[in-house]
């Protein structure tokens, strides 16, 4: 029986859901075991990289902790189809090393099987997170 993209949304609410409350464990458990985790490329950013694996994914949100804090993160809008789950996000930072701010729109990908996420991407505005760690 093939998830409805209702069901797909829910899944990905929870686990964002989670995620803002602080909650990692919470939107771990949202994750497939060998879940791919990955944002924008950029040497300049430490987590905006490849993460393969809960372990990995857990290590995605340690440094992105260790490296800013957020002053906003708000999901504006989801919508699904089929396996695929999208979400248009505000979010704006400080990064703790330099003290500078991002603020901008991304958009959040996520694949769903089987009742859990197998596959994140964010869409970032790498230059304005980049000028932030510069």
């Amino acid at each position: 029986m093939t998830a409805t993209k209702e069901q797909n949304i829910s899944v990905v609410q929870k686990g964002v859901g989670e995620f803002i409350k602080g909650n990692i464990p919470g939107m771990l458990d949202t994750c497939d075991d060998d879940i791919v985790w990955t944002t924008n490329q950029n040497p300049a950013v430490p987590f905006a990289k490849t993460y393969k694996g809960k372990s990995g994914a857990r290590q995605f949100f340690n440094d992105l902790n260790g490296n800013v804090e957020f002053t906003d993160f708000s999901p504006e809008k989801y919508w699904g189809d089929d396996d695929m789950v999208f979400v248009k996000t505000h979010e704006a930072a400080i990064v703790k090393k330099t003290g500078k701010k991002y603020d901008h729109e991304m958009l959040m990908s996520f694949k769903v099987r089987n009742g859990k996420i197998v596959e994140f991407f964010a869409y970032v505005d790498s230059a304005d997170q980049e000028r932030a760690f510069a």
